[in-house]
């Protein structure tokens, strides 16, 4: 018998790296073998103190890979997955996983079944796995045509989360998010200004006016206060809660586009640093 190797209802079991204190068996039981402290005339004489219960949960009518509570050497408590033990333990996994590219995958398709026998290494399926190839292409020319993401996602069983990943690029595309950075409707030298100002609402006049900046307040709510101005030939507006701090970016934006001298943002005071908040 190996060093760590137990019998234990009748299953090899062996020692779990990293918590010395329990054994898994061949069918991924875990059971408590040492308590760190001398044994009570109760476990005196037996193999095993305890057996730890695997939790299995159920989400979207699917279960989830299952786990165990286990305690280090220094009384701290951790959720630890146990196909992986399983399969470390009894030389499923021959060298440390690709954890973004690799997993351990179950033969049968039964997650319940922890048998070292039933685990292999195998390619990582991406978060979404429940939806196939030809799914999101359907998903895909659905969301062209328009129809509500919620809808969508009641059809496939998925949440409106995962359909609204698959709309960016998220998931199922280059893992990047295919949504455009905000631009300024003209060109605006200042980096600093270009970049708040392309956060505002924005809609082209008739001609091409030009109208200082003012807020507009709401009487009935306080903190419902608009800024608006008409440049090159856009009318600009954006909501800010704080009458105060709404004021002195309405000073500041009129200095920089209706004032000959164009300060660059840098000199002014401390209060503009960020110009997206509100």
């Amino acid at each position: 018998m190996n060093q760590g190797e137990l019998i234990i209802n009748d299953e090899r079991c062996f020692r779990i790296d990293g918590f010395e204190r329990y054994h898994v068996s061949e069918s991924g039981r875990v059971y408590r073998t040492e308590t760190g402290k001398p044994r009570t005339w109760r476990t005196k004489g037996r193999i095993y103190i305890s057996e730890n219960q695997v939790h299995f949960d159920t989400r979207n009518n699917s279960v989830r890979r299952g786990y165990v509570s286990l305690t280090d050497t220094e009384g701290k408590l951790h959720n630890v997955e146990v196909a992986p033990v399983v399969a470390l333990a009894f030389g499923v996994i021959k060298e440390k996983l690709n954890k973004k590219k690799q997993a351990i995958v179950f033969k049968d398709g039964d997650i319940r079944n922890l048998h070292f026998t039933n685990l292999e290494v195998g390619e990582r399926k991406p978060s979404n796995s429940k939806l196939s190839k030809e799914d999101v292409k359907h998903i895909k020319k659905q969301i062209k045509m328009g129809i509500p993401l919620r809808k969508i996602a009641w059809f496939f069983s998925v949440s409106e989360m995962q359909i609204n990943r698959i709309k960016t690029g998220e998931n199922w595309g280059t893992g990047k998010r295919k949504i455009k950075a905000p631009q300024a409707p003209f060109e605006i030298e200042d980096g600093r200004m270009r970049k708040y100002i392309a956060t505002f609402n924005k809609k082209k006049t008739a001609t091409k006016v030009k109208k200082p900046f003012a807020v507009k307040r709401n009487a009935q709510k306080p903190t419902d206060n608009t800024i608006v101005g008409i440049v090159d030939g856009y009318k600009l507006w954006i909501k800010h809660s704080n009458i105060t701090r709404a004021r002195q970016l309405v000073d500041k934006l009129n200095d920089y586009f209706f004032n000959d001298t164009k300060k660059p943002i840098k000199e002014s005071g401390g209060i503009f640093k960020d110009w997206t908040e509100k």
